[in-house]
């Protein structure tokens, strides 16, 4: 009964929200993020932790204040994301992107080459999955459930409407295969903290640490490529980022799970802002650090 509850009450807090011009509503939220950030001290002692790792402790102090606050501002203006998606209309989602390196997707797609994205919890995932539907077509995407079954299916169901067709985290493997296997396109998000019983080591950022095995293991199984994809921007002005596809041909699976790590260090350096740097994204690998 609680779980149906607290439902309809997301359900009315949406409707409300959806009232209060967009302008409005998302000064709002930056507003909230901005209050979090100066109340709220654990997730900031996450990020320059996290920072300082990378950067080996060559970052001032100015710097990090700036990519927590950034990080405060992309969570709260994804969660405000996933509300307002649902009532974009066509016009709406064209006028919101543009793509950088596009040609690598419409070239697989000319040939009508199966292969899977990766991409990393870095600017608006929620929109990205929205863009690459509506564009590209259909994908096959893990999602974590929520503890309410409800808004679980709420948010299963707002995804599929762009064609994203979402499995849970708990036996995503096999749902990814028989996806695969059936022709379809598959999606994982590959940087986040991992058991090492289910991971291998790599250099990511600069770091030793551990990584997800599912897209390379997906990819030698069926022969494809792996695209690596990331979105940046915020406010209706965004980018989405293609990088040359990864091939399995002749290479380890330690080759190719290296490669991944290189891709998206390489954009999350470029683009720092953007990362979701309060993950305890090195917990597993660096036990003392948070």
């Amino acid at each position: 009964m609680t779980d149906k509850l607290l439902y309809y009450f997301v359900l009315t807090l949406i409707d409300i929200i959806m009232l209060i011009p967009k302008s409005i509503r998302r000064g709002l939220f930056k507003f909230l993020a901005y209050l979090t950030y100066l109340v709220f001290s654990k997730n900031k002692k996450i990020i320059e932790a996290n920072l300082n790792l990378v950067y080996k402790n060559d970052i001032d102090t100015k710097t990090i204040k700036h990519i927590q606050k950034s990080c405060y501002k992309k969570l709260f203006l994804t969660i405000l994301s996933i509300v307002e998606n649902q009532y974009l209309k066509k016009e709406d989602i064209e006028s919101m992107v543009t793509f950088e390196n596009r040609h690598f997707i419409d070239e697989l797609q000319e040939k009508n080459q199966q292969f899977i994205y990766i991409t990393a919890h870095m600017g608006n995932l929620d929109l990205l999955g929205v863009f690459i539907g509506h564009f590209f077509g259909s994908t096959t995407h893990v999602q974590q459930k929520l503890k309410n079954p409800y808004l679980t299916n709420y948010m299963k169901t707002q995804r599929e409407k762009y064609g994203i067709n979402v499995v849970d985290k708990y036996g995503a493997v096999k749902q990814l295969y028989k996806a695969l296997k059936k022709g379809g396109i598959a999606s994982l998000v590959i940087d986040q903290n991992t058991n090492p019983k289910y991971s291998t080591k790599v250099n990511f950022l600069g770091v030793n640490t551990y990584q997800l095995t599912t897209s390379t293991l997906l990819s030698k199984r069926f022969n494809i490529p792996i695209l690596p994809v990331f979105i940046t921007g915020a406010d209706d002005e965004y980018k989405v980022i293609f990088k040359d596809p990864i091939y399995p041909h002749d290479k380890s699976d330690d080759e190719l799970n290296q490669l991944q790590a290189d891709v998206m260090s390489e954009v999350i350096l470029k683009y720092p802002n953007e990362w979701f740097w309060c993950h305890k994204r090195f917990k597993n690998s660096h036990k003392d650090l948070y």
